[in-house]
């Protein structure tokens, strides 16, 4: 989310509601729909396509802390809607020297979590961006 959008939603009473699980539809490449459940006590690791102009890597990795729901109204609109939000903890690719990842070598890359003291070690992401 934006820091825009982040200003711009309101939550009535200030009433947010936390969840144990979500699940995330998609369709596999034989086009059958399939799911899978987020839990961030035992399925938490997931990855976003990489918000970056020109990335070094097509993916962002990110472990989910939390799960939350709320009805909120944006500003300037009159209908209620609900918004769900993931507090996620970001990961980093490690580049090690002489580790190769990818498709073409059959390994995927190594992460680890971003340092603590890092501003954007921590955030908010849009269920809607998990693949």
């Amino acid at each position: 989310f934006t820091d825009k959008e982040h200003s711009s939603v309101i939550i009535p009473n200030n009433t947010v509601y936390s969840v144990h699980t979500m699940q995330v539809h998609y369709t596999t490449y034989n086009m059958k729909r399939e799911y899978d459940t987020i839990n961030p006590r035992t399925h938490a690791d997931v990855m976003v396509l990489s918000g970056e102009t020109n990335p070094r890597h097509p993916y962002w990795y990110t472990c989910v802390l939390s799960i939350y729901h709320m009805d909120t109204w944006l500003e300037g609109q009159t209908r209620k809607q609900h918004l769900e939000v993931l507090y996620v903890r970001w990961l980093t690719l490690l580049v090690p020297s002489d580790y190769q990842s990818g498709m073409q070598h059959a390994c995927l890359p190594k992460v680890a979590f971003v340092e603590e003291s890092d501003h954007d070690a921590f955030g908010s992401l849009n269920p809607g961006q998990v693949i």
